[in-house]
């Protein structure tokens, strides 16, 4: 996992980044759509930030919703906001690749999380620990870099807030960089590149008899708000891509 002071240090400014156009009408459309529906189920999120898909799902009607973070930053804004709005949702500190056991869940999602892996190491590590806490008939939904952007496609999101680099050559562990803005402020964190060969040798390796990668989706209200021109670069070369992992 990256290490917890790259969070603590920006978690205000990844708070109001999650308002942008690209989070609310790609992200976010994407990510409940693959999730699908909650109603009635235990639901583990990882890599759960400030709680912003925590707070959705339970709202959508999960039975219970356990969110985890590295960042105690994060968690602090999380459990702020739950004491400001309770919705009954525990929040844990925590490195995914050493979790304990919090239990059996039915849906396991992460915004963002197995590209935070250092080292196949790490990422083993992290996607055992996933397995670990399904139930039998659970999934695993996440977003994710997308393995099969080349490095000579990184860049031109300036647009829409953001842009990213890659530490050449591009082979697995090498270091992304993102470079964000929130407001008047510009900040930035590190992830990680693995092929998709790589991604889908662990999450085999670990138990997981089904993997498969998602497109991602644009919600029609986005294209009314902003027109279909201004999304056109962005799903033309996707930095992220949707997974579904199945036992």
């Amino acid at each position: 996992m990256p290490s917890a002071s790259q969070y603590d240090a920006i978690a205000e400014q990844y708070r109001r980044s999650k308002s942008s156009p690209l989070r609310a009408y790609i992200e976010a459309y994407t990510f409940l759509n693959l999730i699908g529906d909650v109603r009635g189920k235990r639901v583990l999120d990882l890599a759960c930030g400030e709680g912003f898909y925590s707070r959705r799902l339970k709202a959508l009607g999960a039975a219970s919703v356990t969110g985890v973070d590295i960042s105690v930053e994060m968690i602090r804004l999380a459990e702020q906001q739950e004491r400001n709005d309770p919705q009954g949702i525990d929040f844990v500190c925590a490195d995914v690749c050493e979790l304990d056991d919090l239990g059996e869940f039915d849906v396991i999602v992460a915004a963002y999380l197995l590209h935070y892996a250092p080292s196949c190491t790490d990422l083993v590590r992290m996607c055992r620990n996933i397995k670990r806490h399904m139930s039998v008939t659970g999934r695993f939904v996440t977003l994710n870099e997308n393995p099969d952007q080349a490095a000579g496609q990184y860049g031109g999101y300036e647009q829409y807030g953001f842009n990213k680099t890659i530490d050449k050559p591009a082979t697995d562990g090498a270091q992304i960089t993102y470079f964000m803005v929130a407001g008047r402020e510009l900040f930035k964190f590190h992830a990680h590149y693995y092929a998709r060969q790589t991604y889908e040798q662990v999450l085999t390796d670990v138990g997981f008899g089904r993997v498969a990668w998602h497109p991602l989706m644009l919600d029609p209200a986005g294209i009314e708000a902003h027109g279909v021109d201004y999304w056109q670069e962005y799903l033309d070369n996707p930095p992220v891509i949707g997974l579904e992992c199945r036992v």
